[in-house]
């Protein structure tokens, strides 16, 4: 499972976790499964169009756009979160 890191600033909305393990053949397919059982953290990295504009992510050391949802990902997969500065609220 790939391992989704969460910032200090964002724990709240997952229920104090800093690390979540998910599933997923995709970034997006990972995020989906987050969201079973954590859709507010979810919902500050995504929108329906995807990633918030507020809302960095990257995978092993390198930022993603959008167009990174669809990029593979296995379980040695690292995501993290990079919130804004004002911690994506």
């Amino acid at each position: 499972m790939a391992v989704v890191h969460v910032p200090a600033s964002l724990r709240s909305l997952s229920r104090g976790c800093d690390e979540i393990r998910a599933e997923g053949a995709t970034l997006r397919a990972v995020f989906r499964a987050v969201a079973e059982d954590y859709p507010k953290l979810t919902a500050s990295i995504m929108d329906d169009d995807g990633l918030r504009p507020e809302m960095a992510v990257a995978i092993d050391g390198s930022i993603l756009d959008d167009s990174g949802l669809l990029d593979p990902v296995t379980d040695e997969t690292e995501i993290y979160l990079v919130p804004p500065l004002s911690g994506g609220r």
